[in-house]
């Protein structure tokens, strides 16, 4: 509290008193979205829902039920995983609804989800670059170690279309074309490669650079490739002190980085010089026409960041909502790792006794959220023809919102919403059921990938109406599907049993140590185990040979302003992430909307002036998919070009229309074949035009009349 608290944390309260808080069971009458609706009984709902699950599960399989909620090692989430395992139903992983282009990039290239942590190596940085990232605004502790950090003499330079309220506290801010920040990484990647300034020793020791691909297949080589018998598990690298082969682990070997080699008649290469061979051709000048950056910012910032160490990236999750959103991340983590700007440790945590809690009958089927769509609308790659939804808004932050309401809703025959308020995904579901807010129950609150804390949440009051804990609706329901002996003991025993990992990291930790405060967790001293298939840093990635990205290629955005598309919608949408709401939660509560009252468009006076849009003018904003009304608000801080409406407004908030009816659902293939397709919410064209303010009605595509 010393150092500044959040705005969202202090409004919290305002959540649990909120007039229009849901008080009880509804059960829908009208037609779904009519807001017609009957109070009902918690017995009468539960009742209800459990036998139309059983019968959607009977009819059409047990993975047709769809359980929408996030998966954390806690009682609230913790209990519908329950439930997803005993049912053997059908878990849909939320990452892909904005965040899951980052994460597949760090998997391949990391081993894990969370790779961006490893971009800010240990010691005072003497640079750093906050790219694609506003932690001003969205993760406040992060912004104070820039802070702290500047004070102590690094410089800092953000990489952002917007001049941000982090850019404010910046010594240089740099305003890229969306989607151009994996081009930009390339060029830095050759500058740094050109001039000698790679570090040498980190990349033969910790990534890939070493290993030697064959030029036929471009697989790395094996031991068992030229060796009767030989290992599939041994690498191979070129001693260069001998010109001989070495297993890739050859303790007195010098690995060769570049050069080409023949190795019993097959021609190969080092990784690395596949790396040195496909970034030649991003020259400062030809990046500087694709990213609209000059050439001579970006040598000063390749140069910069490879000599004034340690330097320090902080990764932020905007330039992922791009369709290549991984290939960027795969980029700029591959610029850290041939400078050597890597963090090799894995951060500290806590290992609970987790998955006997979360799937007690076993493994649950999953489906990426972005893969839902033709699930429930195609059957493929098989049915949900039901979807419990609890910590989520659907119908408000997925993409191409008029397929989902005009088409993926018709085919669901059950749709059951638990929820704090009547949110959009409420207002369509034919069960709303009413939740306690997290100062209402107790539960673990987890270490994450931006905190290494593990505390207990406690309850402070008693649930207010007729709302219940997520966990309680849980233990119901599946008492009434049968799994009576999975939901027997209290709450405070299942958080006993979720402490009860015998991990060396849960040392001392007991719910009475936590009712006493927080805990941190320890740094172990444990070597280093990157889970990657070479157990390296993996700039080449070999499964994704199929795809032609191996390496981590730049790839023109599939919405770019220089398509034949931009034609007609020549704009790039933005919808980026507000200090007043987390998603769509906090967007109603009174205190927060007094700093942020309304949803805005945020243009360039260079853009509002040919279309005689004037400061606080109702606009059209519209593409093929869909429109919404709202203000505009005239901005220098935009890049040309570009235009940003806040995400996370609700429908009403709208005078027609809503955001992400302008955004679509299409599909990464390689993302999908790693993780899940990520939503690419800010590659969208659009077009804006000035408008009437009177119309509230729901809009159409443009030319659908």
């Amino acid at each position: 509290a010393d150092r500044g608290a959040c705005p969202k944390g202090l409004a919290t309260p305002q959540m649990v008193y909120h007039p229009e808080r849901l008080r009880h069971p509804l059960k829908r009458t009208g037609e779904r979205g009519e807001g017609k609706w009957q109070r009902v009984s918690w017995e009468q709902a539960l009742n209800e829902i459990s036998a139309a699950l059983l019968q959607v599960s009977e009819r059409y399989g047990s993975n047709s039920v769809a359980w929408m909620t996030p998966v954390l090692a806690n009682l609230t989430w913790g209990g519908y995983s329950r439930l997803a395992s005993l049912t053997k139903g059908t878990w849909v992983d939320w990452w892909g609804c904005g965040d899951a282009a980052g994460p597949c990039a760090d998997i391949v290239t990391f081993g894990h989800m969370m790779g961006e942590t490893h971009l800010r190596p240990p010691g005072d940085p003497q640079f750093i670059i906050v790219w694609g990232y506003n932690p001003a605004v969205t993760v406040y502790h992060y912004m104070r170690e820039i802070v702290q950090a500047k004070k102590r003499g690094a410089r800092v330079v953000v990489i952002d279309p917007r001049f941000t309220d982090t850019a404010r506290h910046a010594d240089e801010h740099i305003p890229i074309r969306p989607g151009t920040d994996g081009a930009l990484a390339l060029a830095m990647i050759n500058i740094i490669m050109q001039q000698g300034l790679r570090d040498r020793v980190f990349i033969a020791q910790n990534t890939v650079g070493s290993l030697l691909v064959q030029d036929n297949s471009g697989l790395f080589l094996r031991e068992s490739d030229f060796v009767q018998g030989g290992s599939q598990q041994t690498l191979i690298i070129m001693d260069e002190y001998t010109g001989r082969r070495q297993q890739c682990d050859a303790p007195e070997a010098k690995p060769a980085l570049t050069g080409t080699y023949s190795v019993s008649g097959v021609d190969c290469r080092p990784a690395y010089q596949l790396l040195v061979d496909m970034t030649r051709d991003y020259t400062p000048e030809r990046v500087s026409e694709i990213t609209d950056i000059p050439a001579d910012v970006i040598r000063r910032l390749a140069v910069n960041y490879a000599t004034k160490k340690p330097a320090s990236i902080y990764r932020g999750w905007g330039l992922q909502r791009t369709f290549y959103g991984d290939l960027a991340c795969r980029a700029i983590n591959t610029l850290a790792a041939i400078t050597g700007n890597i963090d090799v440790e894995r951060p500290s945590t806590f290992v609970l006794n987790s998955r006997p809690f979360l799937m007690p009958a076993g493994p649950y089927n999953t489906i990426p959220v972005m893969q839902l769509y033709d699930a429930v609308t195609k059957n493929e790659p098989f049915p949900i023809k039901a979807i419990w939804c609890a910590g989520h808004n659907f119908v408000n932050q997925m993409p191409n919102m008029n397929r989902v309401t005009g088409d993926f809703l018709k085919h669901l025959e059950l749709v059951v919403a638990c929820d704090l308020f009547m949110t959009a995904s409420a207002r369509y579901a034919d069960y709303v059921l009413p939740a306690a807010s997290f100062y209402e129950c107790t539960d673990l609150c987890m270490a994450s990938f931006r905190h290494s804390y593990l505390q207990l949440q406690q309850k402070v009051i008693e649930p207010l109406h007729e709302s219940k804990p997520d966990f309680q609706i849980a233990a119901e329901l599946g008492r009434r599907m049968g799994f009576e002996d999975c939901f027997d003991k209290t709450e405070e025993l299942y958080l006993e049993e979720l402490l009860a990992s015998g991990h060396p990291t849960m040392d001392g930790i007991s719910l009475e140590r936590l009712k006493e405060g927080p805990v941190m967790a320890r740094p172990l001293e444990r070597p280093q185990q990157l889970k990657t298939p070479t157990g390296r840093i993996e700039f080449y990635v070999e499964r994704l040979k199929s795809f032609g990205q191996e390496l981590p290629i730049y790839l023109e955005p599939v919405e770019s302003n220089r398509t034949e598309k931009a034609k007609r919608y020549p704009l790039s949408l933005l919808t980026t992430h507000p200090r007043q709401r987390i998603h769509s939660s906090l967007a109603n509560l009174p205190g927060l909307r007094k700093t942020n009252p309304e949803p805005l468009l945020e243009i360039n006076p260079l853009d509002a002036a040919p279309r005689g849009i004037a400061d606080g003018d109702v606009v059209r904003v519209f593409n093929n998919r869909g429109q919404v009304r709202l203000k505009a608000k005239l901005s220098s801080l935009i890049k040309p070009g570009v235009v940003d409406i806040s995400q996370g407004w609700w429908p009403e908030d709208y005078i027609q229309g809503h955001h992400n009816e302008l955004t679509h659902d299409r599909i990464n293939p390689v993302q999908q074949s790693i993780m899940g397709p990520n939503a690419a919410f800010y590659d969208t064209l659009v077009e804006v035009e000035k408008a009437a303010a009177n119309n509230r009605k729901s809009g159409q595509p443009e030319g659908s009349s």
